[in-house]
């Protein structure tokens, strides 16, 4: 049980307050460019009387739009809007399923929009059917965007509340930069306890040498993995046991993204692929499903995740990492932070099997003496295997 409760979350203005023992759980997304609705962050449900969502993120010149989705279980919504930094004016939109906008907070807006806004932001509430609604934050009409704005959006339906979600979004201010991606909609415990194990790949690493990132029980644990594929430890393979659960849930990220790489889900044996991202059709839709809210339907017992290039990819170090969960949220997290053998140790260690010829590294090694460097017969060899 979290030391910390939504209780701060509450809100006077609105009518609205956490009930005793009230949780909070949070999660990051990401915030790419040229976002639309069809592209917009879910928030996950609203149910009146039951839950709160919350939403933290900063628009920019460079990023000046931001959608996020939610579900209302209710009849009615309330949103309590905050501009943090509050030097340039931010306009708020409520838009329902078909994209129409039923509140708007801009003083260009209609009348009626602005009234909307108005209840919307009361603590009766601005009352609404049942179904996904989006909400769309940015600059107002006549704002300076110089400078960056951060913002929060609290929603609630009802009087009272038992479970926040809060979900932190990170603005992306270049093509070229890093996107999270994860679809999972899991959320973690606020005060969730994190434990960190370090270890590290061996060259021509098979299923029988995995590295073991630990077990999952539905809605209690998480694993974390990050690493690197390199051209001397370019299949990795991790184990890890499903203890309690339905479904598993897999979100992947390559972060260096200048080769193409393939993530693998098989059974204990390491023999049946049950989803791949670069398989069969069915494989593939798997992996979608691992990928999503949803998850892949798994019965408890032990599993296999395989990283590796894709076939013909140029074998680029790429730095990548992934969460494996069960259910909605977790309150433990398990951090496996992996290593990889040099070419050099792997040849020290036996973990290579060389292809080269010898009378080539030699004159390799010989003509380097000669010109005075100061290198290893070791080094000349791992650049030939």
């Amino acid at each position: 049980m979290s030391s910390f409760n939504a209780s701060y979350l509450s809100s006077t203005a609105l009518n609205t307050t956490a009930s005793s023992g009230s949780q909070v759980y949070v999660r990051d997304v990401s915030l790419p460019l040229n976002t639309s609705l069809e592209t917009a962050n879910s928030l996950g449900t609203l149910i009146a009387d039951e839950t709160q969502l919350n939403a933290r993120a900063q628009v920019m010149r460079e990023n000046p739009i931001h959608f996020y989705k939610f579900t209302l279980d209710g009849d009615s919504i309330k949103m309590n809007f905050l501009n943090v930094t509050g030097s340039s004016g931010l306009r708020i939109q409520l838009l329902n399923s078909s994209g129409t906008i039923v509140a708007d907070s801009s003083s260009t807006a209609s009348t009626a929009l602005q009234t909307a806004y108005n209840d919307l932001s009361s603590s009766d509430g601005l009352d609404q059917e049942a179904g996904e609604y989006f909400v769309k934050v940015t600059f107002d009409t006549a704002a300076l965007r110089s400078v960056p704005q951060l913002y929060s959006i609290a929603l609630y339906s009802g009087t009272h509340f038992t479970t926040s979600y809060q979900t932190v979004g990170k603005a992306q201010s270049l093509e070229r930069q890093f996107v999270l991606i994860d679809e999972t909609m899991t959320f973690s415990l606020i005060d969730a306890q994190a434990y960190e194990l370090k270890t590290a790949h061996a060259a021509n690493e098979t299923a029988l040498s995995a590295i073991n990132i630990g077990w999952l029980y539905q809605n209690k644990g998480a694993l974390s993995v990050s690493s690197q594929l390199t051209d001397v430890c370019s299949t990795q393979y991790y184990s890890f046991i499903h203890q309690k659960g339905e479904s598993l849930k897999m979100a992947y990220n390559n972060h260096t993204g200048t080769s193409e790489t393939r993530v693998q889900l098989y059974d204990s044996s390491g023999t049946q692929v049950l989803a791949d991202s670069h398989g069969t059709q069915d494989q593939q839709a798997a992996y979608a499903a691992l990928s999503s809210s949803e998850g892949l339907d798994a019965g408890a017992g032990p599993y296999l995740i395989k990283v590796s290039y894709v076939a013909g990819e140029r074998k680029t170090k790429q730095i990548y990492d992934f969460k494996v969960f069960s259910g909605t949220s977790y309150d433990s997290l398990y951090k496996t932070s992996v290593g990889t053998e040099s070419g050099e140790m792997a040849l020290a260690n036996g973990h290579l099997v060389m292809k080269y010829s010898m009378q080539d590294s030699a004159v390799s090694y010989l003509m380097s003496l000669s010109q005075g460097e100061d290198i290893s017969i070791i080094n000349t060899l791992s650049k030939t295997f």
